[in-house]
Protein backbone atom coordinates (compact mmCIF):
# COMPACT_ATOMS: atom_id res chain seq x y z
CA UNK A 1 0.00 0.00 0.00
CA UNK A 2 2.66 2.46 0.87
CA UNK A 3 4.50 1.76 -2.48
CA UNK A 4 1.63 2.54 -3.90
CA UNK A 5 1.28 6.18 -2.29
CA UNK A 6 4.68 6.35 -3.60
CA UNK A 7 3.91 5.88 -6.79
CA UNK A 8 0.86 8.45 -7.15
CA UNK A 9 3.01 11.22 -4.95
CA UNK A 10 6.09 10.82 -7.70
CA UNK A 11 3.84 11.23 -10.87
CA UNK A 12 1.80 13.62 -8.91
CA UNK A 13 5.21 15.45 -8.40
CA UNK A 14 6.63 14.77 -11.62
CA UNK A 15 3.61 16.47 -13.34
CA UNK A 16 3.97 19.62 -11.42
CA UNK A 17 7.78 19.45 -12.22
CA UNK A 18 7.07 19.06 -16.47
CA UNK A 19 4.27 22.31 -15.88
CA UNK A 20 7.80 24.35 -14.20
CA UNK A 21 5.13 24.44 -10.71
CA UNK A 22 7.61 22.62 -8.38
CA UNK A 23 9.04 24.45 -5.20
CA UNK A 24 12.18 23.65 -3.53
CA UNK A 25 10.82 21.25 -1.29
CA UNK A 26 8.93 19.31 -3.47
CA UNK A 27 11.94 18.88 -5.92
CA UNK A 28 14.12 17.47 -2.74
CA UNK A 29 10.94 15.16 -2.34
CA UNK A 30 11.86 13.65 -5.75
CA UNK A 31 15.45 13.45 -6.00
CA UNK A 32 14.28 10.81 -2.66
CA UNK A 33 12.35 9.03 -4.88
CA UNK A 34 15.12 9.02 -7.72
CA UNK A 35 17.08 6.44 -4.98
CA UNK A 36 14.26 4.06 -4.71
CA UNK A 37 14.68 0.90 -6.67
CA UNK A 38 11.36 -0.33 -6.51
CA UNK A 39 10.24 2.85 -8.39
CA UNK A 40 12.62 2.53 -11.33
CA UNK A 41 10.07 0.92 -13.26
CA UNK A 42 7.65 3.87 -13.07
CA UNK A 43 10.65 6.38 -13.48
CA UNK A 44 11.04 4.98 -16.78
CA UNK A 45 7.37 5.33 -17.72
CA UNK A 46 7.59 9.16 -17.03
CA UNK A 47 10.76 9.61 -18.37
CA UNK A 48 9.88 7.85 -21.82
CA UNK A 49 7.62 10.17 -22.36
CA UNK A 50 9.39 12.95 -22.32
CA UNK A 51 9.70 15.97 -24.48
CA UNK A 52 12.83 18.18 -24.25
CA UNK A 53 13.36 21.59 -26.75
CA UNK A 54 17.03 21.13 -27.67
CA UNK A 55 20.14 19.55 -29.05
CA UNK A 56 22.31 16.69 -27.80
CA UNK A 57 24.74 18.45 -28.08
CA UNK A 58 23.45 21.17 -25.84
CA UNK A 59 22.37 19.21 -23.51
CA UNK A 60 25.49 17.55 -23.30
CA UNK A 61 27.23 20.69 -21.83
CA UNK A 62 24.48 21.30 -19.58
CA UNK A 63 24.53 18.10 -16.89
CA UNK A 64 24.72 18.89 -13.57
CA UNK A 65 24.38 16.52 -10.52
CA UNK A 66 22.46 17.22 -8.38
CA UNK A 67 19.48 19.33 -8.50
CA UNK A 68 20.63 21.47 -5.64
CA UNK A 69 24.16 22.30 -7.02
CA UNK A 70 22.02 23.56 -10.00
CA UNK A 71 20.03 26.25 -8.14
CA UNK A 72 23.43 27.06 -5.97
CA UNK A 73 25.68 27.66 -9.65
CA UNK A 74 23.27 29.09 -11.76
CA UNK A 75 26.05 30.48 -13.87
CA UNK A 76 26.65 26.72 -14.83
CA UNK A 77 22.93 26.38 -16.86
CA UNK A 78 22.44 30.53 -17.93
CA UNK A 79 24.43 32.52 -20.38
CA UNK A 80 25.71 35.98 -18.28
CA UNK A 81 24.18 39.14 -20.20
CA UNK A 82 26.24 41.95 -20.81
CA UNK A 83 27.70 43.77 -17.74
CA UNK A 84 29.89 46.67 -16.76
CA UNK A 85 33.14 46.01 -15.19
CA UNK A 86 33.06 44.98 -11.60
CA UNK A 87 28.86 44.67 -11.63
CA UNK A 88 27.32 41.06 -11.30
CA UNK A 89 26.08 39.43 -14.47
CA UNK A 90 22.36 38.66 -14.44
CA UNK A 91 21.29 35.41 -14.83
CA UNK A 92 17.97 34.12 -16.34
CA UNK A 93 16.85 30.57 -15.02
CA UNK A 94 13.58 30.07 -16.86
CA UNK A 95 15.42 29.79 -19.94
CA UNK A 96 17.17 26.79 -18.86
CA UNK A 97 14.51 25.20 -17.38
CA UNK A 98 14.59 22.01 -19.41
CA UNK A 99 18.51 22.19 -19.34
CA UNK A 100 17.66 22.08 -15.23
CA UNK A 101 14.71 19.36 -15.86
CA UNK A 102 17.63 17.13 -17.87
CA UNK A 103 19.97 17.84 -14.59
CA UNK A 104 17.40 16.06 -12.02
CA UNK A 105 16.12 13.67 -14.65
CA UNK A 106 20.31 12.27 -15.13
CA UNK A 107 21.07 11.69 -11.04
CA UNK A 108 22.85 8.82 -11.68
CA UNK A 109 26.93 8.75 -12.30
CA UNK A 110 27.82 6.25 -14.83
CA UNK A 111 26.54 6.07 -18.71
CA UNK A 112 23.94 8.69 -18.96
CA UNK A 113 20.78 8.39 -21.70
CA UNK A 114 18.25 10.77 -22.67
CA UNK A 115 14.99 10.68 -24.94
CA UNK A 116 15.45 13.81 -26.89
CA UNK A 117 12.33 14.37 -29.34
CA UNK A 118 13.39 17.75 -31.52
CA UNK A 119 10.20 19.06 -33.67
CA UNK A 120 10.28 17.23 -37.38
CA UNK A 121 12.18 14.73 -36.19
CA UNK A 122 12.36 11.05 -35.23
CA UNK A 123 13.64 10.00 -31.67
CA UNK A 124 17.45 10.50 -31.05
CA UNK A 125 19.09 9.19 -28.45
CA UNK A 126 22.29 11.03 -26.48
CA UNK A 127 24.91 8.98 -25.02
CA UNK A 128 26.67 11.09 -22.32
CA UNK A 129 29.63 9.59 -20.36
CA UNK A 130 30.04 10.83 -16.71
CA UNK A 131 32.71 9.69 -13.75
CA UNK A 132 31.23 10.34 -10.03
CA UNK A 133 34.02 12.19 -7.64
CA UNK A 134 35.94 9.94 -5.54
CA UNK A 135 34.25 8.28 -2.25
CA UNK A 136 35.59 7.07 1.25
CA UNK A 137 36.87 3.65 0.14
CA UNK A 138 39.87 1.48 0.52
CA UNK A 139 41.89 -1.85 1.10
CA UNK A 140 43.15 -2.75 4.27
CA UNK A 141 45.93 -5.52 4.29
CA UNK A 142 46.68 -6.92 7.34
CA UNK A 143 49.61 -8.29 8.68
CA UNK A 144 48.77 -12.29 7.45
CA UNK A 145 48.09 -10.99 3.69
CA UNK A 146 44.20 -10.95 4.48
CA UNK A 147 42.23 -8.31 2.48
CA UNK A 148 39.69 -6.00 4.02
CA UNK A 149 37.64 -3.86 1.91
CA UNK A 150 36.32 -0.85 3.54
CA UNK A 151 33.68 2.12 1.88
CA UNK A 152 31.52 4.99 3.83
CA UNK A 153 29.18 2.37 4.79
CA UNK A 154 31.33 -0.52 6.40
CA UNK A 155 31.42 -1.32 10.23
CA UNK A 156 34.16 -3.83 10.49
CA UNK A 157 35.40 -5.02 13.92
CA UNK A 158 38.44 -6.84 13.52
CA UNK A 159 41.45 -7.59 16.78
CA UNK A 160 45.28 -8.45 15.61
CA UNK A 161 47.02 -9.78 18.93
CA UNK A 162 46.25 -7.04 21.35
CA UNK A 163 45.29 -4.64 19.19
CA UNK A 164 41.52 -4.00 18.23
CA UNK A 165 40.40 -2.47 14.81
CA UNK A 166 37.43 -0.94 14.46
CA UNK A 167 35.86 1.28 11.24
CA UNK A 168 33.47 3.77 11.56
CA UNK A 169 32.16 4.44 7.15
CA UNK A 170 35.35 6.31 6.41
CA UNK A 171 37.18 5.79 9.49
CA UNK A 172 39.23 3.33 10.55
CA UNK A 173 40.83 3.41 14.38
CA UNK A 174 43.10 1.48 16.14
CA UNK A 175 43.41 0.76 19.92
CA UNK A 176 46.86 0.40 20.79
CA UNK A 177 48.17 -3.34 21.72
CA UNK A 178 51.38 -3.95 24.10
CA UNK A 179 53.31 -5.15 21.40
CA UNK A 180 52.91 -4.92 17.26
CA UNK A 181 51.56 -8.26 15.53
CA UNK A 182 52.92 -7.16 12.49
CA UNK A 183 52.83 -4.34 9.70
CA UNK A 184 49.02 -3.37 7.96
CA UNK A 185 48.84 -1.54 4.82
CA UNK A 186 45.71 1.12 4.07
CA UNK A 187 45.32 1.60 0.61
CA UNK A 188 43.04 4.18 -1.20
CA UNK A 189 42.59 3.71 -4.82
CA UNK A 190 41.99 6.19 -7.44
CA UNK A 191 38.71 7.57 -6.81
CA UNK A 192 39.38 6.60 -3.19
CA UNK A 193 40.05 8.43 0.31
CA UNK A 194 40.31 7.36 3.59
CA UNK A 195 41.32 8.50 7.47
CA UNK A 196 42.98 6.04 10.12
CA UNK A 197 43.90 6.87 13.29
CA UNK A 198 47.10 4.57 14.34
CA UNK A 199 47.97 3.17 17.76
CA UNK A 200 49.66 5.93 19.14
CA UNK A 201 46.81 7.81 18.46
CA UNK A 202 48.20 9.63 15.82
CA UNK A 203 45.69 10.92 12.82
CA UNK A 204 46.39 10.40 8.88
CA UNK A 205 43.97 11.44 6.35
CA UNK A 206 44.57 9.57 2.57
CA UNK A 207 44.20 10.91 -0.52
CA UNK A 208 43.51 9.28 -3.77
CA UNK A 209 45.77 6.51 -4.94
CA UNK A 210 47.95 6.61 -1.52
CA UNK A 211 49.24 3.64 0.71
CA UNK A 212 49.96 3.73 4.65
CA UNK A 213 52.14 0.67 5.87
CA UNK A 214 51.97 0.71 9.70
CA UNK A 215 52.81 -1.45 12.64
CA UNK A 216 50.09 -2.37 14.61
CA UNK A 217 51.39 -1.65 18.04
CA UNK A 218 54.46 1.15 18.19
CA UNK A 219 56.56 -0.73 20.17
CA UNK A 220 59.90 0.24 19.77
CA UNK A 221 62.23 3.68 20.30
CA UNK A 222 60.72 5.23 17.35
CA UNK A 223 57.40 5.01 15.80
CA UNK A 224 57.81 4.63 11.98
CA UNK A 225 55.52 4.68 8.60
CA UNK A 226 55.76 3.90 4.65
CA UNK A 227 53.81 6.32 2.48
CA UNK A 228 53.24 6.26 -1.25
CA UNK A 229 51.18 9.07 -2.47
CA UNK A 230 49.62 12.26 -0.38
CA UNK A 231 48.95 11.99 3.27
CA UNK A 232 47.84 14.81 5.84
CA UNK A 233 49.32 13.95 9.38
CA UNK A 234 48.76 14.92 12.65
CA UNK A 235 51.32 13.10 14.91
CA UNK A 236 50.16 12.78 18.47
CA UNK A 237 52.67 14.21 20.57
CA UNK A 238 55.24 11.24 22.53
CA UNK A 239 58.74 11.27 23.84
CA UNK A 240 59.81 8.89 20.95
CA UNK A 241 60.08 9.85 17.61
CA UNK A 242 57.72 9.18 14.61
CA UNK A 243 59.62 8.89 11.20
CA UNK A 244 57.15 8.98 7.82
CA UNK A 245 59.95 6.80 5.67
CA UNK A 246 58.69 7.86 1.61
CA UNK A 247 61.13 6.01 0.12
CA UNK A 248 64.90 4.86 0.34
CA UNK A 249 66.44 7.71 0.37
CA UNK A 250 63.71 10.28 1.46
CA UNK A 251 61.55 10.64 5.26
CA UNK A 252 60.14 12.82 7.59
CA UNK A 253 60.88 13.22 11.13
CA UNK A 254 58.70 14.95 13.76
CA UNK A 255 57.81 14.78 17.82
CA UNK A 256 54.27 15.91 17.30
CA UNK A 257 52.84 18.20 14.56
CA UNK A 258 51.01 18.72 11.84
CA UNK A 259 52.07 18.24 8.07
CA UNK A 260 50.94 17.09 4.91
CA UNK A 261 53.30 14.96 2.24
CA UNK A 262 52.93 15.10 -1.39
CA UNK A 263 54.98 12.05 -3.03
CA UNK A 264 53.01 10.32 -5.79
CA UNK A 265 55.25 8.73 -8.20
CA UNK A 266 54.03 10.27 -11.53
CA UNK A 267 55.07 13.77 -9.78
CA UNK A 268 58.36 15.08 -9.83
CA UNK A 269 58.81 16.46 -6.96
CA UNK A 270 58.38 15.16 -3.14
CA UNK A 271 56.65 17.87 -0.76
CA UNK A 272 56.63 18.35 2.43
CA UNK A 273 54.27 21.54 4.00
CA UNK A 274 54.18 22.30 8.19
CA UNK A 275 51.09 23.62 9.40
CA UNK A 276 51.84 23.29 13.14
CA UNK A 277 55.41 22.45 15.55
CA UNK A 278 58.31 21.62 13.58
CA UNK A 279 59.95 18.72 11.51
CA UNK A 280 62.98 17.47 9.60
CA UNK A 281 63.01 16.25 6.14
CA UNK A 282 66.27 14.26 4.95
CA UNK A 283 67.26 13.05 1.98
CA UNK A 284 70.19 10.85 1.63
CA UNK A 285 71.59 11.42 -1.78
CA UNK A 286 70.76 14.95 -2.01
CA UNK A 287 73.81 17.94 -1.46
CA UNK A 288 71.99 19.42 1.09
CA UNK A 289 70.59 16.13 3.02
CA UNK A 290 68.50 17.50 6.17
CA UNK A 291 66.17 20.73 6.43
CA UNK A 292 64.32 21.75 9.47
CA UNK A 293 60.52 23.19 8.95
CA UNK A 294 59.00 25.84 11.12
CA UNK A 295 54.88 26.76 10.51
CA UNK A 296 54.41 27.76 7.10
CA UNK A 297 57.10 26.56 5.14
CA UNK A 298 57.41 23.52 2.47
CA UNK A 299 60.63 21.08 1.92
CA UNK A 300 60.69 20.11 -1.55
CA UNK A 301 62.87 17.04 -3.05
CA UNK A 302 63.96 16.99 -6.44
CA UNK A 303 65.90 14.21 -8.14
CA UNK A 304 69.04 14.99 -5.77
CA UNK A 305 68.03 18.43 -4.16
CA UNK A 306 66.27 19.29 -0.95
CA UNK A 307 65.59 22.51 -0.08
CA UNK A 308 62.82 25.02 1.41
CA UNK A 309 60.18 26.93 -0.93
CA UNK A 310 60.10 30.62 -0.70
CA UNK A 311 56.53 30.44 -1.72
CA UNK A 312 53.84 28.25 -0.27
CA UNK A 313 49.98 28.17 -0.23
CA UNK A 314 49.18 26.51 2.39
CA UNK A 315 45.49 26.92 1.24
CA UNK A 316 46.14 24.83 -2.21
CA UNK A 317 48.26 22.27 -0.39
CA UNK A 318 45.26 21.55 2.32
CA UNK A 319 42.87 22.03 -0.56
CA UNK A 320 42.22 18.04 -1.14
CA UNK A 321 41.82 17.78 2.67
CA UNK A 322 39.01 20.61 3.23
CA UNK A 323 36.71 18.93 0.00
CA UNK A 324 38.40 21.43 -2.49
CA UNK A 325 40.43 21.69 -5.92
CA UNK A 326 42.70 24.37 -5.76
CA UNK A 327 44.53 24.84 -9.11
CA UNK A 328 46.07 28.02 -8.57
CA UNK A 329 49.36 29.05 -10.60
CA UNK A 330 49.27 25.13 -12.05
CA UNK A 331 49.60 24.33 -15.57
CA UNK A 332 47.38 21.60 -17.58
CA UNK A 333 49.10 17.99 -16.60
CA UNK A 334 49.46 18.93 -13.19
CA UNK A 335 45.54 19.97 -13.05
CA UNK A 336 44.99 16.89 -15.01
CA UNK A 337 47.02 14.72 -12.88
CA UNK A 338 44.68 15.71 -9.79
CA UNK A 339 41.62 14.95 -11.80
CA UNK A 340 42.91 11.72 -13.40
CA UNK A 341 43.68 10.01 -9.63
CA UNK A 342 40.11 11.75 -7.67
CA UNK A 343 37.80 10.69 -10.65
CA UNK A 344 39.99 7.57 -11.94
CA UNK A 345 40.48 8.13 -15.60
CA UNK A 346 43.22 7.55 -18.05
CA UNK A 347 44.84 11.41 -19.71
CA UNK A 348 44.92 10.92 -23.22
CA UNK A 349 46.10 14.42 -25.20
CA UNK A 350 44.99 14.73 -28.53
CA UNK A 351 48.40 16.72 -30.27
CA UNK A 352 50.46 19.38 -28.08
CA UNK A 353 49.35 20.52 -24.63
CA UNK A 354 48.46 24.08 -24.43
CA UNK A 355 50.90 26.06 -22.36
CA UNK A 356 48.81 27.85 -19.78
CA UNK A 357 48.27 28.20 -16.14
CA UNK A 358 45.54 27.93 -14.12
CA UNK A 359 43.51 30.05 -11.38
CA UNK A 360 40.88 29.48 -8.42
CA UNK A 361 39.11 26.50 -7.18
CA UNK A 362 36.39 24.37 -7.18
CA UNK A 363 34.65 21.20 -5.01
CA UNK A 364 36.14 17.73 -5.48
CA UNK A 365 32.02 16.45 -5.04
CA UNK A 366 31.39 17.55 -8.72
CA UNK A 367 30.62 15.43 -11.47
CA UNK A 368 33.20 14.77 -13.83
CA UNK A 369 31.46 16.22 -16.18
CA UNK A 370 30.67 19.59 -14.43
CA UNK A 371 34.22 19.90 -14.37
CA UNK A 372 34.95 19.71 -17.81
CA UNK A 373 32.28 22.43 -18.84
CA UNK A 374 34.56 24.81 -15.90
CA UNK A 375 37.21 23.69 -18.12
CA UNK A 376 35.77 24.20 -21.17
CA UNK A 377 34.97 27.98 -19.87
CA UNK A 378 38.81 27.81 -19.87
CA UNK A 379 39.50 27.11 -23.22
CA UNK A 380 40.41 23.21 -22.50
CA UNK A 381 37.83 21.04 -24.24
CA UNK A 382 37.88 17.49 -23.40
CA UNK A 383 35.44 14.54 -23.89
CA UNK A 384 35.39 11.25 -22.07
CA UNK A 385 35.56 7.75 -23.84
CA UNK A 386 34.01 4.67 -23.06
CA UNK A 387 33.61 5.72 -19.19
CA UNK A 388 37.19 6.03 -18.29
CA UNK A 389 38.86 7.77 -20.85
CA UNK A 390 39.17 11.84 -20.37
CA UNK A 391 40.26 13.08 -24.34
CA UNK A 392 42.21 16.47 -24.12
CA UNK A 393 41.51 17.78 -27.56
Amino acid sequence: MEDIFHEEELRSLFGKFLQKDCSETEIRRLMEYADIDQLKSVWEELLSDVEVEGTAGELYVLYQQPVDKVFRNLSFLTDELPQQEGSRGIFSLSRYWWAAAAVFLLLLSGTWFFMIRPQRQGTVIATVYDRAPGTDKALLTLADGKVVPLDSTGKEQLVQGNTAIQQQGGLLKYSAGAHAAGFNTLSTPRGGQFRVVLPDGTAVWLNAATSLRYPTAFDGNERVVMLRGEAYFEVAKNARPFRVQIDERTAVEVLGTHFNIHAYSDENQISTTLLEGKVIMTRSDALLRRVVLNPGQQAIADKEQLGISKQVNIDQVMAWKNGMFNFEGMDLPSVLRQLARWYDVEIIYEGKIPTRKFGGEMQRDLSLQQVLRILERMDVKCRIENGNRLIVM
